[in-house]
This record gives structure tokens, C-alpha cells and sequence, in this order.
């Protein structure tokens, strides 16, 4: 009972890094750069993949304070079997239907994304990219 990170929790640290760079790239996507697509729908896709992206983020960094939290109260109160596995679970299974709900809506705008034919780069930047010998 005295681990405080578990395997979920690392995870859950992995998925936050890894949203967190997907978020960046997204932010940095720029309207000038897709000068066929609609100011006002690429804005719609940004709003939407930033959301669904903090979804994720807020949703690990509070499934792994709230794992930690639970085991440090839980071992200071004393809380035995079954209910300490319990909160545990129940921690668990909040974060894995946000991280559904997330997925959903970044689905979605990965979609209007495609739809729109939202360029996540410039040109410039793919062209040197390739200049370099990268992908």
C-alpha cells in the first residue's frame, strides 16, 4: 500500500506528455498555411482538437493526483479492503471514461480536420524538412 506511483500512473504521466506535444502542433498550426480552408472552419478545428486535447491533459494530471491522493488519505485513515481498492477503481474508471470522451471528440476533429484538408505545417517547413532527408 505504500507505492504511490502505480503502472496507471505512469501512463497516465506518458499520455500527458505526449497530448501536451500533439497540443503544441496544433497550436502552432496556422490559418495561413491552409489558405483553402476557411478562416472560421479552421478555427472551429482548432477549438475542437484543443479541447479534446485538454480533456486528456486535465484528466491524467488529476487521475494521478487523485491516485496519490487517495492512497496517502486511505493509508492515513486506515481504510482496508475492499473499500481502499474501490476508491482506487473508481479513480481509475473516471479517468478511462474521460480518456473515451476525449478520444471521441479528438476523433472528431481529426476528422473535420481530413475534411477540410488542414495542413498541420507549412510548405516551407515540409520542403526543408525534406531538403534534410527527413519524412
Amino acid at each position: 500500500m505504500t507505492d504511490f506511483l502505480r503502472v496507471d500512473d505512469l501512463l497516465a504521466a506518458l499520455i500527458l506528455s505526449l497530448v501536451m506535444m500533439r497540443r503544441i502542433e496544433v497550436r502552432t498550426a496556422r490559418a495561413e498555411d491552409n489558405p483553402g480552408v476557411p478562416s472560421e472552419k479552421f478555427a472551429e478545428w482548432r477549438r475542437r482538437a484543443l479541447r479534446a486535447y485538454d480533456w486528456v491533459a486535465w484528466s491524467s494530471l488529476a487521475k494521478i493526483v487523485g491516485s496519490v491522493g487517495w492512497l496517502a488519505i486511505a493509508v492515513q485513515l486506515r481504510v482496508g479492503p475492499p473499500w481502499f481498492q474501490l476508491g482506487g477503481f473508481l479513480v481509475f474508471l473516471g479517468w478511462l471514461l474521460s480518456l473515451v470522451w476525449a478520444w471521441k471528440a479528438a476523433t472528431d476533429a481529426a476528422h473535420l480536420r481530413r475534411e477540410l484538408g488542414i495542413q498541420l505545417r507549412s510548405r516551407q517547413s515540409r520542403a526543408a524538412e525534406a531538403k534534410r532527408g527527413g519524412h
